[in-house]
């Protein structure tokens, strides 16, 4: 009898020891892995900073939905330093090359929208206004679509709906010009007019409204292959 309770009580404690031990989720590891290994992340090898682009971008507004998600301001604070490490009191952006015209410089827009929303600070929203003005002036097909880069002549990407859209949606609510979410609308129906494959429903990856491209149809002007990633953002089209 005396064995049995002491294997209850033994039993009990490495239950709450199980509870109490639980490990972190996935994505907050993930999380501080990232800004463990990356101390700063606007150096990623000895004197080479970053340029202002997509990728540093994903991994910064990921950080800020982890803040959101746990509460914990560290991963906030994190974001913030580095987009502030590319930025000066005007709002001017470090390494943004706004003559290439490349949509890939857009997506990280909306982390200085969220900056504004959440600090009130003037740098951030000058500092999107200045990437927003990219879009108004962006190379255009023809019909209106964005052309992906200046050194993409004539071609819509998938990729574009990814890197200007949501920037622009957002900015559009903020700035109170719902002009620009007919634009975002608009380049969405150009590429579903131009980009699907009637038997399928897929999403080719990209389509050269020129079809001079080596990888364009003579005849509609679409890459060879569809694109998954893609796929699974715009199929409700």
């Amino acid at each position: 009898m005396q064995s049995s309770r002491l294997l209850l009580s033994l039993l009990g404690i490495l239950l709450a020891a199980t509870t109490w031990a639980q490990p972190l989720p996935w994505s907050e590891r993930m999380a501080n892995s990232i800004m463990t290994t990356r101390l700063d992340s606007a150096e990623i090898k000895a004197g080479k900073l970053t340029q202002w682009g997509y990728e540093e971008g994903v991994i910064l507004y990921a950080l800020s939905r982890m803040a959101e998600r746990s509460g914990d301001g560290k991963y906030f604070h994190y974001m913030q330093r580095n987009i502030d490490s590319y930025l000066n009191d005007q709002g001017e952006i470090r390494g943004y090359r706004f003559e290439d015209y490349n949509l890939d410089n857009i997506p990280s827009g909306r982390l200085l929208l969220k900056l504004y929303l959440d600090t009130g600070k003037e740098k951030y929203w000058k500092a999107a206004q200045y990437v927003h003005s990219q879009l108004e002036s962006q190379p255009r097909t023809k019909e209106g679509g964005y052309w992906h880069k200046k050194r993409y002549p004539n071609q819509m990407w998938l990729d574009g709906l990814y890197m200007a859209e949501p920037f622009s949606a957002e900015y559009a609510l903020i700035a109170k010009e719902p002009k620009y979410l007919d634009e975002v609308a608009n380049q969405f129906i150009w590429m579903e007019k131009n980009a699907r494959d009637a038997k399928t429903g897929l999403l080719y990856h990209a389509y050269d409204e020129s079809r001079e491209q080596k990888w364009a149809h003579p005849q509609t002007g679409v890459s060879p292959h569809f694109w998954g990633r893609a796929v699974a953002g715009t199929s409700w089209l």
